[in-house]
């Protein structure tokens, strides 16, 4: 059997939809419904239910889930092993790191490109969980209080996030939080995580505006309608952003991660001493 097959069913069963499936595959939603028809036809089983809200496994794939599951798992370990044996600096590395309206890592990335000029970096600039048990990363880089225990890695900084909007929108609240409109970041997780949240900070936030961009949240909180969190570095780009407080609302960890399966690898093992050593600005 094709693990390509096993790996297209587990994708889908797991996100329940042919968009969702196709960017996690790297295909087209057309190419996953394709193998999901081919397999139900040359196996003879109806895995999924076709519904208006998506796809759905019937009781035949609840029953095979488990057993995919662990072939897949498997496969990946596999995989991820292969990987964890290079011992060249050079070839391809796969990074997952914040965004730089969030927190800027060009400056070290170049400098890294400079002196290892033979590995081949990809570099996913989003706040979005990649997973590395899957294999859509090497490395990532998240701000984040509690890393996957299943990571190995080393915290690298403290990163404290003020609140700042636009001089002109402070003064309209008379710089008090509770009467002011919020922006925030909204990760995959959904609404309620992230109102709530949010809420253990700013009790009772008026939460007018959420979004799973940072840059978004940035521009937002300049034309002067919103408060948003952002990093002391990040608002210094912007003369007409001022913090409410010189205090922190929150302050967050920065972590650098990797899966224990990939951490032998050269071209990690190298990455990660390198980004440890570089001094990460507050």
């Amino acid at each position: 059997m094709d693990w390509d097959d096993i790996r297209y069913f587990t994708v889908l069963a797991r996100s329940g939809s042919l968009s969702s499936a196709a960017r996690a595959l790297g295909v087209t939603h057309v190419t996953v419904a394709r193998r999901i028809d081919r397999l139900e036809t040359q196996r003879k089983v109806k895995l999924f239910d076709r519904r208006q809200s998506g796809y759905r496994l019937t009781t035949a794939g609840e029953r095979l889930m488990s057993d995919a599951e662990a072939v897949e798992e498997s496969c990946l370990h596999f995989e991820r092993k292969i990987r964890g044996q290079s011992d060249v600096l050079a070839g391809p590395l796969t990074l997952s790191i914040p965004e730089t309206t969030l927190i800027d890592l060009s400056a070290p990335l170049a400098e890294f490109m400079r002196r290892y000029p033979d590995i081949e970096l990809t570099v996913f600039a989003t706040s979005e969980q990649h997973n590395l048990n899957q294999s859509q990363a090497d490395i990532l880089i998240r701000i984040t209080d509690h890393p996957p225990e299943l990571l190995v890695g080393r915290k690298l900084t403290d990163i404290p996030m003020y609140a700042y909007g636009t001089r002109e929108y402070l003064d309209s609240i008379g710089g008090d939080m509770k009467k002011a409109s919020w922006v925030i970041w909204q990760a995959a997780f959904g609404k309620n995580y992230g109102d709530r949240y949010f809420r253990n900070m700013v009790e009772d936030a008026h939460i007018t505006l959420r979004t799973n961009s940072n840059s978004q949240l940035v521009a937002m909180v300049r034309q002067g309608v919103v408060l948003g969190l952002m990093t002391a570095p990040i608002a210094r780009r912007y003369p007409e952003l001022l913090p409410i407080s010189d205090t922190p609302l929150v302050t967050s960890e920065l972590w650098l991660l990797t899966h224990s399966d990939l951490r032998d690898s050269a071209r990690v093992r190298c990455f990660m001493q390198f980004i440890s050593e570089w001094p990460v600005a507050e």
